[in-house]
């Protein structure tokens, strides 16, 4: 597929943008190199799929959220699916008046009265009152959320602002690499040490860790290749 090539980077307000998961960051980069001069990206979900080692409903939600956001826009011919970036995107970057103030859209993958879909929503409705958008949108993490906002409910800690409680998050996503197993260890240790706020694990083996798309081994690998394949170098 020819394209003008335009770097395997990331820009800084994508890569700031606390609503987006690290796939969605890397995937968002890619089409952005693809467009230009009338050209588009359309690769398959399944290509994606194997390139980036992840599971083709991750793929589909996450060109879903970027197109419901305003990143991209997705058209079809009749025999290919086209994706381009949006020129008057709307970028976060967690700055100014309105700084973590938009909610994304909700994209269950379970049907509307299944346990972890009706979990997820309780608390979604929660924060969203607040403004608050959670990294992970699994039963699991929002159980572990609302269990650190109790936890510190019940030990008198300093109420967290919606601004205030959005940064916890997004540091939180930071410190554990994007991992969402690794985010739930170190709310659990928090807990258990009876700390204020959230710290990375501690002697915390990164070796253990399954490679893969959780820790962006896969991407990484992806990006280089891309950048093999143009004659760029990513040193």
């Amino acid at each position: 597929m020819e394209r003008q090539f335009k770097g395997v980077w990331i820009p800084a307000e994508i890569w700031l943008d606390a609503r987006l998961t690290l796939v969605e960051k890397a995937l968002y980069a890619e089409i952005d190199s693809f467009a230009g001069n009338g050209k588009t990206f359309h690769k398959t979900n399944e290509t994606i799929q194997g390139e980036y080692g992840i599971s083709r409903p991750t793929v589909s939600k996450s060109l879903k959220k970027l197109e419901s956001l305003g990143f991209i826009e997705v058209t079809f011919d009749g025999r290919l699916r086209h994706l381009t970036v949006q020129a008057d995107r709307k970028i976060f970057t967690g700055r100014g008046k309105d700084s973590f103030g938009q909610q994304e859209k909700n994209f269950p993958a379970e049907g509307k009265n299944s346990t972890s879909t009706n979990t997820r929503e309780r608390t979604k409705e929660n924060t969203s009152k607040k403004g608050v958008v959670l990294p992970w949108d699994s039963e699991r993490f929002c159980e572990a959320w609302k269990t650190w906002i109790q936890e510190r409910k019940e030990r008198g800690t300093k109420k967290y602002t919606p601004r205030g409680e959005q940064a916890a998050l997004h540091k939180l996503q930071t410190d554990s690499q994007g991992d969402e197993a690794t985010a739930i260890q170190m709310i659990h240790q928090s807990i258990a040490n009876g700390w204020q706020g959230l710290f990375p694990l501690k002697n915390h083996n990164n070796a253990t860790k399954r490679p893969g798309p959780s820790d962006g081994s896969l991407i990484a690998e992806h990006l280089r290749r891309l950048a093999a394949q143009s004659g760029e170098s990513m040193a």
